[in-house]
């Protein structure tokens, strides 16, 4: 556990200007988000209140299917996931990679801004409690995976001139495996997203 700790650290370490970069786009798309719940119509704020208001009045009644929760979230998430990587893999298409962390900040910001325009407190603790646990892991994996793939297009640009096949080879596969395993958690960010924050959603929405 600890040689994993240290190895995920110089993992970091190595590339924090990645992770700079990417954070910054990932938290301008969180930002972009709220202002625009804050600039909605009143149509549109009103049939999203409608929405969520049912969801609130039913949800203490609803059997709520934990395995289908998770099935879903982890299949959304392994698809953010392979855009990411096949953007990274086709090289060129890397900037696609900041399109994406930008997007997933945008839905972020949009989600958690509107629920606490329309709800103050009640609904910062709605979105703390239902939202924040699984992207506690989501976040930094996807911003793991989206500085994995702009290492890899950035590394194989620079080298395209003296990459021999063997090596091409070799990182591919290094490539290939800090995939999976960024993506191993993104599974354990769909148990967390199946199984506990569906406790907290309906232990809070009596309240709100």
């Amino acid at each position: 556990m600890n040689y994993l700790i240290v190895k995920l650290a110089d993992y970091v370490k190595r590339n924090l200007g990645y992770y700079l970069i990417l954070s910054f786009i990932l938290v301008a798309g969180v930002i972009a988000g709220s202002v625009s719940a804050k600039l909605l119509s009143d149509p549109q704020r009103q049939d999203l209140l409608n929405y969520i208001e049912l969801f609130f009045s039913n949800v203490q009644n609803i059997d709520i299917n934990s395995s289908s929760v998770f099935y879903i979230s982890v299949l959304n998430n392994l698809k953010t996931a392979l855009v990411i990587c096949l953007a990274g893999l086709l090289v060129i298409s890397f900037p696609i990679i900041l399109i994406v962390i930008f997007f997933r900040g945008y839905i972020l910001g949009f989600t958690v801004g509107f629920l606490v325009v329309e709800y103050g407190i009640k609904g910062s603790v709605f979105a703390l409690l239902s939202i924040l646990p699984q992207n506690i892991i989501i976040i930094p994996a996807i911003i793991s995976l989206g500085v994995t793939g702009i290492h890899f297009a950035v590394t194989v640009i620079k080298n395209r001139r003296r990459m021999y096949y063997d090596g091409y080879f070799s990182m591919l596969l290094s490539y290939t495996l800090s995939c999976l395993f960024f993506c191993f958690f993104l599974i354990i960010a769909g148990l967390i997203e199946g199984y506990i924050s569906p406790l907290f959603i309906k232990l809070i929405t009596p309240y709100i």
